[in-house]
């Protein structure tokens, strides 16, 4: 049997080099890794290169592991099929590389891989797309089999519960009359959209506009329901926001829970309204926060999009001045009266 991954002593029918560039493998250093239908195991070794802190190649083909061992024996490598894979085993990176075709039910398969991603992992997909308009799998002739290869209309609908890019061609390969393509594929993250602007910067006329259709969390009512009690919560954060509360002014009650280190608990509560689905948080908080609050909704699951824009006629401490002009108008017309009398 011809060899089919090349390495610098002798040529294969992919260009595995090639290959690895189109992949565009993120880096690997401490990460786990997994490649499915490794063959003689060039991808491993390259994880290894790389600093992975974990790699596994798993084949059928008893010759190909005995040849990864021999060349890569820094890392595991197990004769099973892919539907022998622990589905509990988490890996940062994974990698299916001309070798979806070959599962029963390709279906199942991408989605058992996928399952198998860590929180922020990686499913790298190579695989050859049957030309067609239709959402649809086509059995191709290869030069050694039939195969049944998806429409990229089938495929990125099989893709719609995920975050995908298509990352572009793969190279040719000898024998293959399809042309291969890149995705990557990662487990989708609910939104937290943050409008953060201070009072009368458009927060709520924005979350009105474009947002209407997600869990929108109001900032302000928030806090006035915390503030009275009617939100269970821990006592400090209740007390913090209580304290000399004025519904007028809630940037103070905000300001007040910010410095006593309490925003992580507020931020809790306020990500215990979205429910884990994408959402739009609307209220005020103090600009050298926002980094804590990203920090936070990203550490939670969320995948945090902080907006800004121009707001010339956010309030600001317009409250502040006119009661400091107010006493100067009063002290004005005073003096203007006793003058006149």
């Amino acid at each position: 049997m011809p060899a089919y991954q090349t390495f610098p002593y002798r040529s294969g029918s992919s260009n595995s080099l090639e290959k690895l560039a189109c992949l565009a493998l993120p880096p690997l250093a401490g990460k786990s890794f997994l490649d499915v239908g490794c063959n003689e195991g060039f991808f491993c070794g390259y994880a290894f290169f790389e600093g992975a802190r974990k790699v596994l190649g798993i084949d059928r083909n008893a010759s190909f592991l005995a040849a990864a061992r021999r060349f890569f024996p820094e890392c595991v490598f197990l004769e099973q099929d892919w539907e022998d894979l622990d589905p509990t085993q988490k890996f940062d990176v994974i990698l299916c590389a001309s070798a979806l075709h070959y599962a029963v039910d390709q279906e199942k398969l991408l989605h058992s891989l996928a399952g198998m991603l860590a929180p922020d992992g990686l499913l790298v997909l190579e695989l050859g797309i049957a030309p067609g308009d239709e959402a649809q799998w086509v059995e191709v002739r290869r030069s050694i089999d039939v195969r049944r290869f998806p429409t990229r209309r089938l495929l990125e609908s099989l893709l719609n519960g995920y975050a995908w890019k298509d990352m572009g061609q793969s190279p040719r390969q000898i024998g293959d009359p399809l042309p291969r393509f890149v995705y990557h594929i990662r487990r989708k993250k609910p939104y937290i959209f943050l409008l953060l602007q201070e009072s009368g910067s458009g927060k709520t006329s924005i979350r009105r506009e474009i947002f209407g259709a997600h869990a929108a969390i109001a900032g302000d009512m928030l806090i006035a329901q915390i503030a009275a009690g009617q939100i269970a919560c821990a006592e400090p954060l209740r007390a913090c926001a209580a304290q000399n509360f004025n519904p007028a002014r809630i940037s103070h009650a905000v300001r007040r829970i910010c410095a006593a280190g309490l925003l992580p608990e507020y931020l809790a509560l306020a990500l215990s309204r979205a429910e884990g689905r994408t959402a739009v948080y609307d209220g005020y908080i103090p600009p050298e926060y926002h980094g804590i609050v990203e920090a936070y909704c990203a550490a939670h699951g969320y995948l945090p999009v902080l907006l800004r824009w121009p707001a010339p006629h956010a309030l600001g401490n317009c409250g502040a001045h006119a009661r400091q002009e107010a006493r100067k108008y009063q002290m004005y017309l005073a003096a203007a009266m006793k003058k006149n009398l």
